[in-house]
């Protein structure tokens, strides 16, 4: 009876914890940085059994970075009352650990499968790492790091494709990422208040930092447009700024969901960057 019990415990453990792992992965967002890595290869080097790869190595470096730093930021997390799996409880961290070292091994050994490009992925694990610590030591710098990280997955497909680094697009992608993380930080200001992180929201005041995000985002994208060297660069450009633009006008969304839904022009900006 005893084993039965511990049986029937142990398989509704799991039946809580896989759902949790998957969300703690991010898997929209790791997808996006994935995409990214895939669309530069494919651009460049066409489909291939690597595109896919190279795509599923940034996927699962990514979801490893969004797990491990939950995991440092538990305490942050869990005093703001921001409902994540890691924050809320409903994954321990003994476990979300073991599920991290998973994901950094699957990319371990899908970089060896890609045969190229493995000391990107080191570097970028190693910037993951130094995250929290680094967000938590310097605030006001946060969001420059997180943008020059968005960049990775474009910088790791171009690697493995020896394809030519388009820096000045990259930087514009940069720049939108950075006003995309002021917006989050806006939403976040009472959370990092109480955990007395000062970021941009926190010293120019959220409404200020959801201004200065959506200007710096929109200016950006508009800069592609012009920057894009091809057509077909400059058409997605025009489609990522518009999206945008849609995204914040729409009359019934509220600030949460477009910082998810600016995801979109995010990714076409990258297929631009791409394709030149």
């Amino acid at each position: 009876m005893d084993v039965r019990h511990a049986v029937v415990r142990s398989t509704s453990a799991v039946s809580v914890w896989l759902p949790a792992m998957f969300v703690s992965m991010r898997p929209v967002s790791s997808l996006v940085a994935g995409a990214m890595s895939s669309a530069v290869f494919i651009t460049h080097s066409g489909f291939s059994e690597s595109a896919i790869l190279v795509g599923l190595a940034m996927f699962t470096l990514t979801s490893f970075g969004f797990v491990f730093n939950d995991i440092l930021d538990y305490h942050k997390d869990a005093a703001a009352s921001v409902k994540r799996p890691i924050a809320s409880g409903v994954l321990s961290r003994k476990v979300a650990m073991l599920f991290a070292l998973v994901l950094l091994l699957t990319t371990c050994t899908v970089s060896f499968l890609v045969g190229s490009g493995g000391q990107v992925l080191v570097m970028v694990a190693v910037a993951l790492l130094l995250y929290t610590p680094f967000a938590h030591e310097f605030p006001l710098m946060k969001d420059l790091y997180v943008a020059v990280l968005c960049v990775a997955p474009l910088y790791y497909g171009s690697f493995v494709s020896r394809a030519r680094y388009a820096w000045p697009s990259y930087a514009l992608l940069a720049l939108f990422i950075a006003g995309r993380e002021a917006l989050m930080d806006a939403n976040e200001v009472e959370g990092d208040l109480r955990a007395g992180m000062l970021t941009i929201a926190v010293a120019l005041g959220d409404a200020r930092a959801r201004q200065i995000g959506t200007c710096i985002m929109a200016m950006s994208l508009g800069a592609g447009v012009i920057a894009a060297t091809s057509w077909t660069g400059k058409v997605m450009f025009l489609v990522a700024l518009i999206s945008l633009l849609g995204v914040f006008s729409w009359p019934k969304l509220n600030d949460t969901r477009r910082i998810e839904l600016s995801r979109l022009p995010m990714l076409a900006a990258a297929f631009a960057i791409a394709r030149g």
